[in-house]
């Protein structure tokens, strides 16, 4: 006889007991039919318990010569069912579905760990790959040199901005092939004093071509070249920031805390990249003698090209905006007026770095000036600057530029003067130390000092 076995389906909550029950279920059940075939011997019907399978399996009929012992069917004709089970009690429901709502929630709860852990590893990753990298190769401090003036009070390297005066030295530099990095001139010499006690902020900016005493190499230059002077020393960046730190201390008497320098090419690429600036050009910006040493096209560094731009409302580029700060031959009043429109396209970049713009452009924005900008500021102080900037309206900046004027706001004098290093007579401006040293002690708080010091 041939006996069939339907499919089991257990329900229940499934435990290791679950499954060691079950197994033993299973072998009894086996022992019990196979004892059974063995006494029935050929059997013309026969009826299986249908808590095991999902049908009745009926034997095959056999002849009329059968066993007298076969097994007779059921006298009721209906399969024999297991006793049903007890009802369980209210309180062990509530226990499992309980149980089953724990279980649930931690499911639910693991899923949400994995896919916070994974986003949280993608943002940690995108973060240090297009933030933190690339901008920690921008930040480089620079020590104080022997002769530089200590801090009266050393600034920690990740300090609050707030509760503070600070007064940053902006260096820039434009790519002029005339010279190999880190031996450049400084286009750009401008002291940003930030005051965020009293909440007011002041740029001072210094011509390139104030006749200053260079302090370590000793003589008389042009300001711009003190960076260049330290670089050649030693062939070194560091020594560039240092002497050209040192000349704005000595000469000047304004303490520096942090310094930050620009490449001016990185500068145009950032530009580019927010669109461009819009400015209103007071008058024709005409120069006839603009170096053809920068741009896109290609560069004959000695030969020269003629710049124009129209007066008027103005969308700039950056090449563009890089021609209008740098011409010095386009103003009447020259170096002074060169000063002034630097200070106009910073006001114009501050204009479009809103927190929009920040956010979806500053992966490329430091892609743009990497290797252009090196700085001792830290990422928690540029956060808090940044913080800081973005409310400040743009109108309470003041400016001042320690050039000529009139009245007791003439702070130098325009004039020809021979420079030895140069070996060539060059455009330069006396420094008027009886106006200077008013204004500077007055922004910087330094009293009655004798703080203005350009002739050594």
């Amino acid at each position: 006889m041939t006996v069939s076995r339907g499919a089991l389906i257990y329900r229940g909550n499934f435990t290791w007991s679950s499954c060691s029950s079950f197994k033993s279920w299973a072998l009894q059940m086996d022992y019990e039919q196979e004892t059974n075939i063995s006494d029935a011997g050929a059997s013309s019907s026969s009826s299986i318990d249908t808590s095991s399978s999902p049908e009745p399996i009926v034997a095959a009929e056999q002849p009329q010569e059968r066993d007298a012992q076969a097994i007779e069917p059921p006298t009721s004709g209906t399969a024999s069912l297991p006793p049903p089970a007890l009802p369980q009690s209210p309180q062990k429901t509530k226990r499992k579905k309980r149980r089953r709502l724990v279980r649930t929630v931690i499911i639910v709860v693991l899923v949400l760990l994995v896919l916070c852990g994974g986003a949280a590893a993608y943002s940690y990753y995108y973060f240090e790959a297009t933030i933190q990298k690339p901008l920690s190769k921008m930040i480089h401090p620079v020590q104080r040199a022997k002769e530089e003036p200590q801090l009266a009070t050393p600034i920690p390297t990740d300090s609050a901005v707030s509760g503070r005066v600070w007064n940053i030295l902006l260096l820039g530099s434009d790519n002029d092939q005339k010279f190999n990095f880190p031996d450049v001139l400084t286009q750009v010499m401008m002291v940003v004093h930030i005051d965020t006690i009293h909440d007011t902020v002041m740029m001072l900016s210094i011509p390139r071509d104030s006749w200053v005493y260079v302090p370590e190499v000793g003589g008389m230059h042009k300001i711009d070249q003190a960076f260049l002077l330290g670089a050649e020393q030693h062939n070194s960046f560091d020594n560039g920031v240092q002497l050209a730190r040192l000349t704005i201390e000595k000469d000047y008497g304004i303490s520096i805390d942090r310094y930050a320098w620009v490449g001016l090419s990185g500068f145009v690429k950032a530009i580019d990249t927010l669109g461009g600036v819009n400015i209103d050009v007071t008058h024709p910006i005409v120069d006839d003698t603009y170096p053809q040493d920068t741009g896109s096209s290609g560069n004959t560094p000695y030969n020269y090209q003629r710049l124009y731009l129209a007066p008027g409302p103005q969308h700039l580029d950056g090449e563009q905006a890089l021609e209008y700060v740098r011409s010095r031959h386009a103003d009447l009043v020259g170096d002074i007026g060169r000063t002034q429109r630097q200070q106009e396209i910073l006001e114009a970049l501050k204009q479009k770095l809103n927190l929009t713009t920040v956010l979806t452009k500053i992966p490329q924005l430091l892609a743009d000036m990497s290797g252009y900008i090196y700085t001792d500021i830290s990422e928690q102080e540029l956060l808090g600057f940044a913080l800081f900037g973005r409310t400040f309206p743009s109108n309470q900046i003041k400016h001042i530029t320690l050039g000529p004027g009139s009245g007791n706001q003439d702070y130098g004098d325009e004039t020809t003067i021979y420079d030895p290093s140069a070996g060539a007579e060059q455009d330069a401006i006396i420094p008027r130390c009886q106006n200077i040293q008013p204004v500077i002690n007055h922004l910087f708080g330094l009293g009655n000092a004798q703080s203005c010091h350009v002739n050594g």
